[in-house]
């Protein structure tokens, strides 16, 4: 099993290849949006939020805020 690079919080998590492989998931994610977007993800956090769902009624849903910056551009070496 692949060791978690977290808080060290796996031995709480009850199906830890459940959770080891979501964060390969997220990881490949976020992986894609470096490499396609030419830019560094700095932070993650996950939030819940209030929705109305298709009775209007109140729900509490999950939300992820992804702050990332463009790469600086790299020069090559001085002639």
């Amino acid at each position: 099993m692949a060791q978690s690079h977290g808080l060290g919080i796996r031995s709480t998590q009850p199906d830890a290849q459940k959770v080891d492989e979501a964060e390969r998931k997220v990881g490949a994610v976020l992986q894609d949006l470096e490499e396609e977007g030419d830019m560094e993800v700095k932070d993650i956090d996950l939030d819940e939020v209030v929705d109305t769902d298709a009775q209007d009624r109140p729900v509490v849903k999950k939300a992820v805020d992804i702050q990332a910056q463009q790469r600086p551009e790299r020069k090559g070496w001085a002639s």
